[in-house]
């Protein structure tokens, strides 16, 4: 098969694409300008297109003789605005690109678990779990995440493009960042919310393979893609620390920072204006609990469908990030 692959060279594009040519296949690789940084193992074996998601115009010649599209291009940086531009926008364009050229390809995009209701009362989430009602209450990435699946699945279904929604939970590895539900660090202090509640973990091979299976078998559907392999916030963050001497893990109960964000909401209610614009997100309850509410998780449809396989890495000692 033919593969492109979108995202310049991030993290899980390094890996996405090393799993697809390590299976056989002929990827393409749109990268951002010809200064990105790229993987040199890529040179000689990678197709790479030069274009900007987010400015150019003239995306269709992208798609000549592909038969899949890996979308894994987001912005994660930057305010609101700059996120949706850098992630709704470009997959507009690049979509309409794909349109111009009257192609059929299957669709694999890149979702995220950030974009379910954490407030819901399910203990268990599902790809049936309801998705974020009022998404101006959480931060700019979820805004972003969520308005980017509805735009790709009202374009797929438009044009008959057969699409899976791949959802990863947070994923560690070497090179990756810190798993943000595992705590909050605070100078030597690590602050463990929910000490042994099950994180939303992927490693980011794992994560990588499913990419890979979900275009070599043409699936379509919505995906969450969580490790087997149950590791707890404390043992995370145990991990994490064993090479930060001096820095030490502390248990933060779960329901007092809900309490303590609760508190906070009220007054910003009371007093709105400066306060609730200066209010850290994490006193923002909806986005408390998107954090560190604890869950169990549920990835039977993509071992099923997908035939995806996760191994275990945790457990071997590997770095979380």
């Amino acid at each position: 098969m033919k593969i492109l692959v979108t995202g310049a060279a991030g993290f899980l594009v390094r890996q996405v694409v090393r799993e697809l040519l390590k299976r056989g296949h002929e990827v393409r690789a749109q990268v951002r300008s010809v200064t990105s940084e790229v993987p040199a193992e890529w040179r000689g074996c990678v197709d790479m297109v030069y274009r900007d998601l987010g400015r150019d115009n003239a995306l269709r010649d992208l798609f000549a003789g592909v038969d899949a599209l890996v979308h894994l291009a987001a912005s994660v940086r930057g305010d609101a605005q700059a996120q949706h531009v850098g992630t709704v926008t470009a997959t507009e364009r690049l979509l309409g690109g794909l349109h111009e050229a009257g192609g059929k390809c299957h669709v694999v995009l890149a979702g995220s678990c950030s974009v379910y209701d954490w407030s819901a009362a399910d203990t268990s989430l599902t790809e049936e779990s309801s998705l974020e009602p009022v998404p101006e209450e959480r931060d700019g990435y979820t805004r972003a995440k969520l308005t980017q699946e509805q735009s790709v699945r009202r374009l797929a279904t438009a044009n008959g493009w057969p699409l899976a929604v791949l959802r990863p939970g947070l994923i560690y590895g070497a090179g990756a960042t810190l798993a943000a539900s595992a705590g909050i660090r605070a100078s030597r202090i690590f602050l463990v919310v929910s000490p042994s509640a099950r994180l939303r973990l992927t490693h980011i091979e794992n994560c990588a393979a499913a990419f890979a299976d979900a275009a070599e078998v043409g699936a379509t559907g919505t995906f969450n893609i969580i490790d087997d392999e149950p590791v707890s916030a404390w043992q995370y963050a145990g991990n994490l620390l064993r090479r930060s001497p001096g820095t030490f893990r502390v248990v933060f109960p779960y329901n007092a920072g809900l309490i303590l964000a609760g508190i906070a909401d009220a007054v910003a209610n009371v007093l709105p204006g400066v306060f609730r614009q200066r209010l850290p997100g994490l006193l923002k309850p909806r986005i408390y609990r998107a954090r560190f509410r604890p869950f169990e998780y549920d990835n039977t449809r993509a071992k099923s469908v997908l035939g995806w396989r996760p191994k275990a890495f945790f457990q071997s000692g590997c770095d979380v990030i």
